[in-house]
């Protein structure tokens, strides 16, 4: 069989569909150890380190030096190349959409439906691109600090200020390095955008890509009635009745009807897009959509599964508050058993809210101790090691509001003061 256009057209959507879906979630705890997950080791670490070693045999690392500074600034900066590819690729298919299909689309309907659907994208683009993530500056971080509650366990009080900013993390933040700046309640930096996806438009991020699964299915689905109206025209204009009762048994109509004219190839074409990308945002829609209902963002799904390797390997304790003069007493003993606040010491010096803190009851925190006894962070005054987490199901979520609607309030109403 000659291969056309249209076949080469299939396959590329095939291939980059794959890569996407292996790029954007092939790093996530709940693909680990799945095919997915190797496939992105693969893809992003073994293959680049592959190539890079081969360019230092054949050209002494001098095709990657002239690549990197393209690369960093695509990966590293911010820019509209990946924006404007998105914008280019939505506005070609539309045009040949309007120029080949609109004519044999004659419901009023649909006539109405199309264009404000076909718009969609582009304005939830601009609320996404243009609306603050929620940037974290001098002057509202009091604001972000009291917003969300630190969890002691992936976010607490004694962390360091971020390096870049020089301000206090407030919990559920991260610093983009993308962006170069603090960005509350952070759930990724996004390049379809060019912006974080954060407190204040995650909302509008969804819509994104709600719109754009609207556009991919409903369009799928437009596209492949005008093809079957020119089938049952060009091969059974007697009627129905005619038809076989599996249209796709009959692929060799169809394979002679594609290539027929001109408009039926690009007809075809964008269902052909529209179908095999449709599955790829599912899944994107599908992951926020659990995300949201579990309580978490994409940063901080990256960090429990990181806490359920920790757990796993037992590495994970509980601290309480304890009686002050026991307390005193055994670690002036200094017997290096694992169970007393003084046998273990923080692994780095960390800047400490936490010490001006002297009421701590009630208060319960996770602290990882490593194999050589140094921890991950400073014991809050007054408080003892009690516990061995046993198991993830055993450590609480605070911001996992509970309820159908809880969650989603505080995604599409942020509070603003």
């Amino acid at each position: 069989m000659k291969l056309t256009a249209l076949h080469y057209v299939v396959a590329f959507i095939v291939v980059f569909s794959t890569i996407v879906f292996i790029v954007l979630f092939g790093r996530l705890p709940a693909f680990k150890g799945t095919i997915v997950g190797k496939a992105h080791v693969l893809l992003w670490h073994k293959i680049p380190a592959r190539l890079i070693a081969i360019d230092k045999i054949v050209t002494g690392g001098r095709f990657c030096n002239a690549t990197s500074s393209a690369g960093n600034y695509l990966v590293n900066e911010k820019n509209w190349a990946v924006t404007t590819f998105y914008i280019t690729i939505l506005t070609v298919a539309l045009v040949f959409f309007f120029k080949d299909a609109w004519r044999y689309i004659t419901n009023p309907i649909h006539r109405l439906l199309i264009p404000p659907l076909a718009l969609q994208p582009y304005f939830y683009l601009y609320l996404c691109a243009f609306t603050d993530p929620g940037t974290i500056t001098q002057s509202n971080v009091s604001r972000m600090l009291d917003l969300f509650p630190y969890d002691d366990i992936i976010f607490y009080p004694d962390m360091p200020p971020c390096r870049t900013c020089h301000t206090p993390k407030p919990a559920r933040s991260k610093h983009c390095s993308v962006c170069k700046r603090c960005v509350a309640r952070m759930d990724h930096h996004c390049a379809w955008i060019n912006n974080c996806v954060g407190y204040y438009n995650y909302r509008y991020f969804l819509g994104f890509i709600v719109s754009n699964l609207i556009v991919l299915v409903y369009g799928s689905y437009l596209t492949f009635s005008v093809l079957y109206m020119e089938y049952m025209r060009q091969y059974f204009p007697e009627g129905y009745e005619k038809a076989p009762k599996y249209f796709w048994a009959d692929y060799p109509k169809w394979i002679r009807l594609v290539h027929s004219q001109n408009w039926t190839a690009a007809v075809s074409s964008l269902f052909m897009i529209a179908t095999l990308v449709c599955p790829l945002v599912v899944a994107f829609l599908a992951q926020h959509i659990l995300f949201i209902h579990q309580g978490v963002t994409t940063n901080e799904s990256e960090k429990w599964g990181e806490v359920e390797w920790i757990v796993n390997n037992g590495m994970l304790y509980i601290y309480e508050i304890g009686n002050a003069e026991n307390e005193t007493a055994e670690s002036a003993s200094g017997s290096g058993s694992e169970n007393e606040p003084g046998s273990a010491r923080p692994r780095s010096a960390v800047w400490s809210r936490d010490k001006a803190k002297t009421d701590n009851s009630g208060r319960r925190v996770y602290i990882h101790v490593y194999e050589d006894g140094e921890m991950n962070r400073s014991v809050p005054q007054g408080m003892i090691q009690t516990d061995k987490v046993p198991d993830l199901e055993s450590v609480e979520n605070i911001y996992d509001k509970g309820g159908v609607f809880r969650n989603w309030r505080e995604v599409f109403f942020p509070k603003y003061t």
